[in-house]
């Protein structure tokens, strides 16, 4: 589960350079020259940061813009705006995909859970011990005494 998040943050990562590329050749006979796509990486970016940054609102702007244009002047699939739009709405979506499978991951799953509680008891485990050196300094620390601590705050 753990690889599923590290392959969506390469995805997301990566992506836009993927659909650059394919877009590119969708729109080879297009007006408008290669270097404008290079606009719709820097939204794809923008647009992660603004859901990094907890601004999601600012994300409306753009959807209201689009709207507005594809009411007055039509809606086109190969048209630029559809592109700057796929290019935005991908960006916030991979990357709050990414953080849900890691949310998903780390809060959800039980294994989790039982490690998350594995690892208090251990805490527990060596804050006792380290209590135990303190009441007795010059006292050995047996596997006696540590089997009795492990037993005490595992099996209690």
């Amino acid at each position: 589960m753990k690889n599923l998040y590290k392959a969506l943050t390469v995805f997301y990562i990566v992506f836009p350079l993927i659909i650059v590329l394919l877009m590119r050749q969708a729109f080879s006979q297009s007006i408008f020259g290669n270097w404008s796509f290079l606009f719709g990486i820097v939204l794809y970016y923008l647009s992660i940061l603004m859901v990094v940054a907890r601004q999601k609102i600012i994300l409306m702007i753009p959807v209201l813009f689009f709207s507005w244009f594809w009411l007055t002047y039509g809606f086109d699939l190969r048209g630029f705006t559809f592109f700057l739009f796929i290019c935005i709405f991908s960006g916030a979506f991979f990357y709050q995909l990414a953080q849900n499978v890691k949310h998903f991951i780390k809060k959800v799953l039980p294994e989790n859970k039982l490690a998350e509680e594995y690892e208090l008891k251990i805490e527990k485990m060596y804050a006792r011990l380290n209590l135990y050196k303190q009441k007795h300094p010059t006292a050995p620390i047996t596997p006696d005494v540590i089997d009795s601590i492990r037993n005490d705050i595992f099996f209690a």
